[in-house]
């Protein structure tokens, strides 16, 4: 059987994500051509990539205008109508849905025996007011009757490069099933939407409203938007995907890490770092970096290295030269071997690692930690903070380094320490003072991705800086230079720079287009201590203090003595004037 398909790629980033890496790799083998038409500025490196692995013929580079349908139009062009006419079977598709869920010869095979049925697809629409019945577009496939036929060769030739999407729509999607019917032509689809009850859904859409219909009746793809569009239920989603198929569920996770925020509540349940093994031929350059203020916590990390079985160059940063000797005595002792840098009792852990961008940089995988010590409540703030973190980072880092073969992966972060969900130290209201900083570095650091801190109410952080990344992951944060002068004194004020960085770190990554995992906690605690702890009224009598810093400052003020009393006073008025009119 002689196949071609035509495929037509998308992204506001100009990168090809690794689902349509997958999904190239899967259907490559079912067809004698496939030809990539990228409607992006797709990088030299993505474009090799694809022509490395062998799974794209042609590659086509155009810009986005008449969207999809003018893409496959520009595709038939190139292939040439006569061409086309040589095909037993020819797929139109685009890289808005992620899949196939399952073996998709088995789909071709069943439909090119059916000799009724000329053209298939996935879903569709059933008639409305404003169009008739049609297969949705993200994947149509034509046998060889109707590629031979007048009536494909006029529809296509005649596409035109319009610019408003919801005129491909009304012009194109809507009528290429159409045009094949009045034709004489048939066509069916995995799943017929057309008489099933969409009674509880806002538009007969069910590729986009009703995904667990789709699940049910096993479409070999998904919708992207549709993954998207149904948060509440996409934890489940993902579980029923993994359960009943072979499908690699960190490619949905990881693109919609990319397209959207990379810390909604939906993909944070699947973001834990999955147990993988070392390769034997481990050819990758690794260094840790330990900041050591506190000298009698120093055999406890080195102690705590011993269990990595990788090769790795052990950077130490400390704050005196009276604390360099002490350590360069401590590794003579214990045979150890590292490079001490003096750096100063300025920016804690955070600017010692960034001053040392230059020994960094070169390396393909970082660790970064420090003797963490809180003086005042030591051993049930600071020391069971540090060992949680060391129990996350430090015991597993076989296995995160293993990860890292991922090249999606660019950072790997601790879970929440016990204390942080015993106690509601970190809230909305503190955590939006930090955002202006946040913001500020941002367009400091000109990332790429748009962002703005002040929506958020909270963010996703590794408690402490403790963190495992790759060294482009965090590039912009090395490269804003930062020195001494930056950074306030000790004793450090709450929502520093410091701060800032310490919950920017996952969010930059993500700007450099790499996703983030999370080392889970040993510790069990059952989610009822969050329950309690987050839901807790405090005192059942009215608050009588009021902060106007977060209500706008002395406008916010004047509104509350003002403004809201007179309102009150008219709402008085207004109701006795319509009782007494009763």
């Amino acid at each position: 059987m002689k196949r071609l398909l035509l495929y037509v790629h998308f992204n506001k980033y100009n990168r090809v994500s690794s689902h349509v890496y997958y999904q190239l790799t899967q259907m490559r083998p079912l067809f004698s051509k496939v030809v990539f038409i990228t409607n992006s500025m797709v990088s030299a490196v993505d474009h090799e990539k694809l022509r490395s692995r062998n799974i794209i013929d042609d590659f086509i580079q155009r810009e986005n205008i008449g969207f999809d349908f003018a893409a496959w139009r520009d595709g038939m062009n190139e292939v040439g109508f006569d061409n086309i006419k040589d095909y037993d079977v020819l797929t139109v598709m685009n890289d808005t849905c992620f899949g196939p869920l399952w073996d998709i010869k088995d789909y071709y095979l069943n439909y090119e025996e059916q000799e009724n049925i000329d053209f298939w697809g996935l879903t569709n629409n059933r008639q409305t007011k404003q169009f008739k019945e049609h297969i949705q577009s993200y994947f149509m496939t034509f046998k060889h009757a109707v590629l031979q036929s007048e009536a494909f060769h006029r529809f296509w030739t005649n596409i035109r490069n319009h610019t408003d999407v919801q005129r491909v729509i009304d012009e194109y999607e809507t009528q290429v099933t159409t045009t094949l019917l009045d034709a004489g032509f048939q066509y069916q689809t995995v799943f017929d939407t057309t008489n099933e009850d969409a009674s509880h859904m806002l538009h007969a859409d069910f590729s986009y409203y009703h995904p667990t219909a789709v699940l049910a009746h096993r479409v070999p793809f998904i919708k992207v938007k549709a993954i998207d569009a149904n948060q509440h239920i996409t934890p489940y989603l993902l579980d029923e995907i993994e359960q009943t198929s072979d499908y690699p569920i960190d490619l949905i996770v990881s693109h919609m890490s990319e397209i959207n925020y990379p810390d909604f509540k939906y993909l944070l349940g699947k973001k834990y770092l999955r147990p993988a093994v070392l390769p034997e031929l481990l050819r990758k350059k690794i260094a840790v970096h330990l900041h050591v203020f506190y000298l009698d916590l120093l055999p406890e990390f080195l102690l705590a290295f011993e269990q990595f079985h990788f090769d790795y160059d052990l950077f130490i940063t400390t704050d005196s030269k009276e604390k360099e000797e002490d350590i360069q005595k401590l590794l003579l002792e214990q045979q150890k071997q590292a490079q001490i840098f003096v750096t100063g009792n300025i920016g804690r852990d955070v600017l010692p690692l960034l001053k040392l961008k230059d020994e960094l940089k070169d390396y393909d995988y970082i660790g970064h930690f420090h003797t963490k010590k809180s003086k005042e409540a030591d051993f049930w703030a600071g020391e069971s903070w540090r060992k949680e973190l060391i129990a996350m980072l430090l015991k597993p880092a076989d296995s995160i380094i293993a990860n890292f073969e991922n090249e999606k992966l660019g950072l790997v972060i601790a879970d929440i320490p016990t204390f942080f969900r015993y106690n509601k130290i970190v809230d909305a209201w503190n955590e939006h003072l930090i955002a202006p900083e946040m913001n500020k570095l941002w367009q400091q650091m000109q990332m790429t991705k748009t962002i703005d801190f002040n929506q958020f109410h909270t963010f996703v952080m590794s408690y402490g800086t403790f963190i495992w990344f790759k060294y482009d992951a965090l590039a912009p944060l090395f490269d804003l230079g930062l020195q001494d002068k930056d950074i306030p004194a000790e004793p450090l004020p709450q929502n520093s720079i410091l701060h800032a960085i310490e919950r920017l770190i996952v969010y930059i990554a993500w700007s450099q287009h790499y996703d983030f995992r999370i080392s889970q906690n040993p510790v069990a605690l059952t989610p009822f201590v969050d329950n309690k702890l987050y839901n807790e009224r405090g005192s059942s009598a009215p608050h009588t203090y009021i902060d106007f810093t977060y209500m706008g400052g002395i406008k916010g003020a004047i509104k509350y003595i003002f403004i809201g009393p007179a309102r009150a006073v008219k709402y008085i008025i207004k109701r006795s004037l319509e009782k007494l009119k009763s």
